[in-house]
C-alpha cells in the first residue's frame, strides 16, 4: 500500500503556511473541520508526488506534543486493518474518527513507535458520527 497524502501538524499555522508557500509554492486551501486546516496543493497535477495537508498542534493533540509530518496509506476496510494493526504488535494513536466527504481515518503506530495514518475512503462521512464515537 503506497502512501496517498500527507498531513501537517505544526505550532504555528500561519508562518509555517508562509513559510511553504514562499519557500516551495505550495497552495493551500480552508477545509470544512471543526478546527482550522487547509488542504495542501503541493504542486501541478501532472508533477509526480502526493498533495497533504496541514494544522496546528493543539488540534491533534492526541497524536503529538510537538510539529510531525504523518503519512496516510489508502486501505478498503480500516477495522480489519486496525484490527491487524493491533495483533501484530502496534498502537491505535487515534481511533477512527470522519473526514467529512473523504473518509474514515485512523492514527496508528508501529511497535517502535512510528505514527501513520489509515484512511478508508467513503464520500459519506460525516462530522456527526463523532458524537456516536466514529461509528458508521
Amino acid at each position: 500500500m503506497k502512501p496517498i497524502y500527507f498531513d501537517l501538524s505544526v505550532e504555528n499555522l500561519a508562518q509555517a503556511r508562509h513559510f511553504f508557500e514562499e519557500a516551495l509554492g505550495w497552495k493551500f486551501e480552508r477545509f470544512a473541520m471543526p478546527y482550522e486546516y487547509y488542504s495542501i496543493t503541493a504542486g501541478p497535477p501532472d508533477e509526480a508526488g502526493i498533495d497533504g495537508g496541514i494544522g496546528q498542534i493543539v488540534d491533534a493533540d492526541k497524536v503529538t506534543d510537538r510539529p510531525m509530518v504523518t503519512l496516510v496509506i489508502p486501505v478498503s476496510n480500516l477495522d480489519s486493518v486496525v484490527e491487524k494493526i493491533g495483533s501484530c504488535g502496534g498502537e491505535v494513536i487515534e481511533p477512527r474518527s470522519p473526514i467529512p466527504g473523504i473518509g474514515w481515518m485512523a492514527t496508528c503506530a508501529e511497535p517502535g513507535g512510528l505514527k501513520f495514518g489509515l484512511l478508508e475512503t467513503d464520500p459519506n462521512a460525516m462530522l456527526h458520527s463523532m458524537e456516536t464515537g466514529g461509528q458508521r
